[in-house]
């Protein structure tokens, strides 16, 4: 399955370790004609936190150029994200898609999961610096219980099914915590049209009731 947006979580970590990104704030880089438009959210200078509560897909396309390619598969291999495969490689912003939008790059929902473990107990060859910029972009509210939550969402149309159907696919991935304790999730739907505003609250529903249970 196609990362898409959620791979901003393993760009957020390259872009900080590589100190391309610098805090919430910085850099800020300016939009230009011919760059992804689809949101008006866009079309206006961005910014880490920005990029990260928009999604705003050519600051992901702009950072990742930035690296490089041959930097960003480094670290695709070494954090073993997915299949690690980049050879739909990077695009520039505009209209092309980037290897993790709908191209050759591919994760499942357990290996989203192990991905997220392996970020918060400090298991991946990223600093902690670099790992805690990337918790305070994904910081997405407080939940009842003194639980925090944290994560991305993302989207693509353009998922087809064996039998040549085309699906729409959400993900919500991230994880809850309290203290010492944490719990990755990684919340997939699949379905002829999604209605994207209900990925974080659906997973809520499904975290609050499953972390509940389990914490008592």
């Amino acid at each position: 399955m196609s990362p898409c947006s959620t791979f901003k979580i393993p760009l957020s970590l390259m872009g900080y370790e590589e100190r391309v990104l610098k805090d919430e704030t910085a850099p800020v880089w300016d939009f230009q004609a011919g760059y992804d438009d689809w949101l008006e959210s866009w079309r206006a200078p961005q910014f880490p936190l920005s990029w990260m509560r928009y999604s705003c897909v050519w600051y992901s396309k702009v950072l990742s150029l930035k690296l490089g390619l041959e930097k960003v598969q480094s670290y695709v291999a070494s954090i073993e994200y997915g299949n690690r495969d980049l050879s739909g490689g990077l695009a520039a912003p505009g209209p092309l898609d980037p290897a993790w939008i709908n191209s050759s790059l591919e994760i499942s929902p357990k290996e989203q999961v192990d991905f997220i473990q392996k970020m918060i107990r400090r298991q991946l060859p990223i600093s902690s610096r670099a790992i805690e910029l990337t918790k305070a972009l994904l910081f997405k509210e407080e939940l009842p219980e003194g639980w925090k939550l944290f994560g991305k969402t993302g989207w693509s149309g353009f998922d087809v099914t064996q039998d040549g159907k085309t699906l729409e696919h959400g993900w919500f991935v991230g994880w809850v915590e309290k203290g010492h304790l944490f719990f990755p999730f990684a919340y997939l739907i699949r379905d002829w049209k999604i209605n994207l505003d209900q990925r974080v609250p659906r997973a809520k529903q499904l975290l609050e009731a499953s972390v509940y249970n389990r914490e008592n």
